[in-house]
């Protein structure tokens, strides 16, 4: 009996230590920084409002890297050719971070230059908020 009892504890205790482990991996997947359990509704508008944090790091930010083909000023966005032929619109924003130009305008020259986009889809839109550009030169003279 005292066996029974001891097993039965055991398997207790290790339940109540693998359970939290096991439903904190399907809410923390990505931690990205929500201090909210639920993680922010889903929709553009609310993510509008938490877009000053530095790094934009309430959503999940995904990464895409190609060769530019297009910045479209008045629309605000870029057209960027992935591998594959995969090709991806961004839309950019003021508060957009730009590595290795001053602004996104200064894109506009260097048509077909590999660039890297962080991003977070918002609303059905793919919304840049940080775009980086190499200095290797046109068209892949990959030196390094």
């Amino acid at each position: 009996m005292k066996k029974l009892l001891t097993v039965t504890a055991i398997c207790v205790a290790v339940m109540l230590a693998v359970v939290p482990l096991a439903s904190g991996q399907e809410k923390g997947g990505p931690p990205a920084g929500g201090p909210p359990a639920g993680g922010p509704p889903p929709g553009g508008p609310p993510q509008e409002k938490g877009g000053p944090p530095p790094g934009g790091g309430a959503q999940a930010e995904k990464v895409f890297q190609g060769q530019l083909a297009k910045v479209d000023a008045q629309a605000k966005s870029i057209d960027v050719k992935g591998p594959g032929g995969m090709d991806m619109t961004f839309d950019y924003t003021d508060g957009t971070q730009v590595v290795g130009e001053k602004n996104v305008q200064g894109l506009a020259g260097k048509t077909g230059a590999d660039i890297r986009v962080t991003y977070r889809d918002a609303g059905g839109k793919h919304i840049a908020t940080k775009i980086e550009t190499s200095e290797k030169g046109e068209k892949g003279g990959k030196d390094k």
